[in-house]
């Protein structure tokens, strides 16, 4: 190769190399992961062509921000229990979901529906009465009792899944519980059930948003977008036909609830 040849290969190299500087690298997208029961899974069986939180939330994420999002949704159809979760994040330490939620940029956690005094059958208002709460043993005092029980196990998660990250920046989000037994279908509550219901749901979703806070998570209040601020409004079409699970409107109703607490610390 002769010298002009040669001046001609190295200046074009040179340019390329500039060139090739000069291009902003594509940014690594951030990783969403949400663990929990079956209220952000958003199976088909319960919701048909419903879009759930989860990803509306991502798609806000994204629009705010201009940084893309990946999902993966990793809760649970399993009537999963929040002995379940800890169990999960406590033993299994290798396992896949361990692995996503060290890797998060943000997580949401909803475990909130399945321990509730009247889905229990160790609570300490009725005990074991299954779907036929007997309510005239529920009271304030019995409701505030059974959750506190619950609050170590919810304080752990939060911690646990707060430690994984090591300081990292991350969107730490959950979810408190709606209620699902008033105006369900088939199952019309007497006075005394709605109010022991309200009693149960608002001492559970004060345990829970209050073990949230002061284990670095910020809680998002469904309750009251599901039951209006006094928690007596039923959840009508908020929920799909199952009276469970939210509908395509109640996903979006929760989704709005989490986009209006931001975005930070990933967003200012």
């Amino acid at each position: 190769m002769n010298k002009s040849i040669r001046s001609i290969f190295l200046g074009f190299s040179l340019l390329v190399f500039l060139l090739n500087a000069c291009v902003p690298a594509t940014p690594v997208p951030w990783s969403l992961v949400a663990v929990g029961d079956s209220i952000p899974f958003n199976s088909v069986n319960d919701c048909p062509g419903c879009t759930s939180f989860v990803v509306r939330y991502a798609e806000a994420l994204t629009a705010a921000s201009g940084h893309e999002v990946t999902v993966q949704n990793l809760s649970q159809h399993t009537s999963l229990q929040i002995d379940g979760l800890l169990q999960q994040l406590e033993t299994d330490t290798s396992s896949f979901r361990r692995e996503a939620l060290v890797n998060a940029d943000i997580i949401i956690v909803g475990i909130a529906a399945n321990d509730v005094a009247m889905n229990s059958n160790d609570d300490l208002c009725d005990g074991p009465n299954g779907d036929n709460p007997d309510w005239s043993k529920y009271s304030e005092e019995c409701a505030v009792a059974s959750a506190e029980l619950f609050r170590p196990k919810f304080e752990s998660v939060f911690s646990q899944i707060v430690a994984l990250r090591e300081g990292k920046p991350t969107i730490f989000r959950t979810i408190n519980r709606y209620n699902d037994w008033n105006g369900w279908p088939g199952h019309d509550l007497s006075p005394e059930g709605i109010e022991a219901t309200r009693l149960v749901i608002d001492a559970w979703n004060e345990m829970i948003c209050k073990a949230a806070q002061e284990n670095g998570f910020v809680c998002a209040d469904i309750y009251s977008a599901f039951n209006g601020p006094d928690g007596l409004t039923p959840s009508g079409d908020l929920v799909a036909v199952d009276y469970t699970h939210p509908s395509d409107k109640g996903n979006e109703v929760i989704a709005g609830v989490l986009i209006d607490l931001g975005f930070a610390p990933l967003v200012p």
